[in-house]
């Protein structure tokens, strides 16, 4: 258990449906988001490949990714913490359906706006009408392509078909914390949509019964922080026994530290009569200047080693992508008697954290045999403590590095954060039948020394920021709901993706995106391979060689329809939600002569055949 050397679990995988199942709906939550990790999750949830396939270069496998998950999922992400992708094309157009961005409204508690900051997933897989199975992520990881170590948990639940009491309690922290998200949502069509199917979840909760794969947890418990329950009474991490049970043992791994939370713990037995506690903390060097002597006088404190934390740019020198890596996860572990509890989530031992923000943990409970802060120690330190593979090394409290840089990036973030807070608003209108303009619109905003600029994520057209911009010139693959804010004071810059809900998107524009795509009459021959195939590489790869030698012969509009016949028979009888993804290809290809005729009249066959309702 969260031995770093081999207890280690790929998010594509995660996420991918388990054999025989395809995805039927998913709702996800991250702080930060990487769209190019959106495109790895989508093949992952729809074409069942890892995040970082090689399929991430094939634009037909790209295409069909999002389609079957556009309408699927739903993401809600941090407003303001959306990253540049690195690689902008127009099928970013089609992540617009998924992502919808949280803005939290102030609490007394904390000074600045509280974080909406859980990492969690809830996905429905569906075998047929009568076979669905349910899968719950917990996470510290955002779904970015940061490289530091995070820890996730994970369990599938059945559906009983029937209503339980245990069902009930045992998710009904679950269907709060859903209940919230639908307050995110916009109310156009698209928002309409994903709520029915977040409701739906709601209803199904009260019938399904999740249950740990791991023989050590007899018990668990989600618990949200930071929202209100079904009595409208808010959900406080500080209420909860981690916060108020005095200890035998803990041990916290958190990489943002508040010296009043450590404090807590630190004097948490003062008054008891246990005398032998032992603590131990887990956290980034940086970190440690948020602290006092007193505030860990009890504690053993541990920080990764330089080598860990430099490792893959030791080794990437002429690797521009290469990262630094540091503690991001979010553990802790608490002994009182026989009885061992592991916290695992979003939540960092932080004041913020704790009385603010929006977080999501979920509380596994184990006897002492199977947990307890020796095992978990040998487990984190890859055997002992001295040994050579230990990612972590012993820390005295006056060793702190202070991270300026990130200071000043702190200060941006807020700038970004109370922008997006603006209420804004964009229009798109008509210039001529080749362009069209946009007008944002922003409440005003006291900039003060800051220099603020806003473009379209897909053009390069950069304005100056004000109450109203205007963006002209732009084709219909240029538009989109996604734009770049950038934040610079002078010395430091930060940019962003920001979504403006935008009226007057033209209907044909994923059209046109589909069209930049399957451009011609091969490249249908392709997707439409890709799509018949059993397994998603290999077809990529087969419908490349089919696609290359058919459409080299003379009768290219033939195209080996035998073959193809036998293939769309197969599928017609083993899986025909594939028919799907042709029908929304055939209505979405705008141009002629790419679809066949011959196809269309074999494809009007099985589409009788499968009743597809269209």
């Amino acid at each position: 258990m969260l031995n770093p050397n081999n207890d280690r679990l790929d998010y594509g995988q995660l996420l991918s449906p388990p054999a025989g199942y395809y995805l039927d709906f998913a709702v996800g939550t991250t702080y930060s988001l990487d769209l190019d990790a959106l495109v790895g999750a989508s093949l992952a949830l729809g074409l069942s490949e890892e995040t970082d396939s090689v399929l991430m270069n094939n634009p037909v496998c790209l295409l069909e990714a999002l389609r079957s998950t556009g309408d699927k999922v739903a993401l809600f992400c941090e407003g303001g913490q959306i990253g540049i992708p690195g690689k902008v094309t127009p099928l970013y157009i089609l992540l617009e359906k998924m992502v919808f961005p949280v803005k939290t409204m102030r609490r007394k508690t904390i000074a600045a706006y509280p974080s909406f900051h859980p990492k969690f997933w809830l996905i429905r897989y569906k075998k047929s009408e009568k076979e669905l199975l349910y899968r719950v992520v917990v996470l510290s990881r955002n779904l970015t392509f940061d490289r530091s170590w995070d820890i996730t948990f994970y369990m599938d639940g059945y559906n009983t078909k029937k209503e339980s009491k245990k069902a009930m309690q045992q998710n009904e922290p679950i269907c709060d914390f859903l209940r919230y998200l639908l307050t995110q949502l916009p109310s156009d069509e698209n928002g309409k949509e994903k709520a029915k199917g977040i409701r739906l979840l709601i209803k199904e909760l009260s019938e399904v019964i999740f249950e740990p794969a791991e023989k050590e947890f007899y018990d668990f418990e989600f618990i949200p922080n930071g929202i209100r329950n079904s009595r409208g009474e808010y959900y406080s991490f500080d209420q909860t026994e981690l916060f108020n049970e005095t200890f035998h043992e803990i041990m916290i791994m958190s990489p943002f530290l508040s010296g009043g939370i450590i404090r807590n713990f630190n004097d948490r037995n003062i008054k008891s009569p246990i005398q032998d506690a032992k603590y131990m903390l887990i956290t980034r060097e940086m970190s440690l200047e948020k602290l006092k002597p007193e505030d860990v006088s009890n504690f053993s404190i541990y920080t990764m080693r330089d080598s860990v934390i430099d490792g893959e740019m030791a080794i990437s020198d002429e690797n521009e992508n290469a990262q630094k890596q540091d503690i991001h996860a979010k553990v802790y572990m608490m002994r009182k008697y026989s009885t061992s509890s592991l916290y695992l989530g979003s939540l960092n031992a932080s004041h913020n954290a704790v009385y603010g923000n929006i977080e999501f943990m979920i509380k596994l409970t184990a006897k002492n045999r199977y947990l307890n802060l020796e095992k978990l120690k040998a487990s984190l330190f890859c055997g002992d403590e001295n040994n050579p593979d230990n990612p972590f090394r012993l820390t005295p409290l006056g060793k702190a590095i202070i991270d300026k840089a990130s200071d000043k990036s702190d200060i941006l973030n807020s700038v970004i954060k109370d922008i997006n807070r603006c209420n804004p608003l964009a229009e798109v209108s008509k210039e001529s039948e080749e362009y069209y303009s946009i007008r944002v619109y922003f409440d005003e905003y006291d900039l003060k020394d800051f220099k603020v600029t806003l473009r379209p994520l897909l053009s390069n057209r950069t304005v100056e920021f004000g109450k109203e911009m205007m963006f002209d010139k732009l084709t219909v693959t240029q538009l989109s709901e996604f734009y770049v804010l950038s934040v610079s004071d002078g010395e430091t810059s930060l940019e962003r993706v920001i979504v403006i809900q935008t009226k007057g998107l033209p209907d044909d524009r994923e059209k046109a995106v589909v069209s930049s795509v399957v451009s011609n009459r091969e490249c249908f021959y392709r997707y439409i391979a890709f799509l018949l195939g059993d397994d998603s590489i290999l077809s990529a790869l087969e419908s490349s060689i089919l696609g290359s030698n058919a459409l080299s012969k003379q009768n290219k509009q033939a195209y080996n329809l035998p073959a193809l016949y036998e293939k769309m028979l197969q599928t017609a009888a083993v899986a025909p939600e594939k028919f799907k993804g042709i029908e929304y290809l055939i209505k979405t290809i705008s141009e002629d002569g790419i679809i066949p005729e011959s196809f269309k009249k074999l494809y009007e066959t099985f589409r009788k055949v499968v009743k597809l309702d269209g």
